[in-house]
């Protein structure tokens, strides 16, 4: 996995990467994707299991298609809002909405994800945090199962996570130069 690009989505605080086998940056992926009701379909057959699990109160394929493209359309038109406003008003940024992707990791860059606003939601965007109001992000996914290490598409987010991090501690980028950006 190569990150060949990375995008502003709300500048000086907001960023995307995209990944060389990618024709978009992930961003812009995950809201696509969250609003094809086609690839909704599928996914949700692929793992009606995982749909089918108590937790969700056996909501239908319908009403899950329908759940996740209301909750993609809060959670997208929030994090550019919240993105926008952080700039200038520090009491609500973007670390609002993210929290650490694991308790009590303190590192450099964490990893944080992002929850949708339809309680319970199994939306997720995936980011490295670089300072409140300023989060590069990795990739995203519809979570429904309690642990990211149980299906492999949550797996492949956690790589994501981790290339990203490595990408954005590497001084070797030279495109990506966050004293430049803010």
């Amino acid at each position: 996995m190569k990150i060949i690009d990375t995008f502003a989505i709300v500048e000086d605080s907001l960023y995307s990467v995209q990944y060389e086998s990618e024709a978009i940056h992930e961003f812009a992926k995950c809201f696509e994707l969250w609003n094809d009701p086609i690839y909704l379909r599928e996914f949700f057959e692929l793992h009606i299991e995982d749909l089918n699990n108590d937790f969700w109160n056996g909501i239908t394929i319908e009403d899950a298609i329908q759940k996740t493209r209301e909750d993609a359309k809060l959670l997208e038109k929030e994090l550019l809002y919240i993105a926008e406003i952080g700039k200038t008003k520090r009491l609500e940024t973007l670390s609002t909405l993210f929290e650490p992707l694991s308790k009590g990791v303190i590192e450099d860059y964490e990893k944080d994800k992002a929850k949708g606003l339809k309680k319970p939601s199994w939306l997720r965007i995936y980011a490295i945090r670089i300072e409140a109001n300023f989060y590069v992000i990795s990739g995203g996914a519809i979570k429904l199962t309690p642990k990211m290490n149980e299906t492999n598409h949550l797996i492949l987010e956690l790589e994501k996570l981790e290339c990203t991090r490595k990408y954005l501690l590497d001084d070797d980028n030279d495109d990506l130069n966050f004293a430049e950006l803010k």
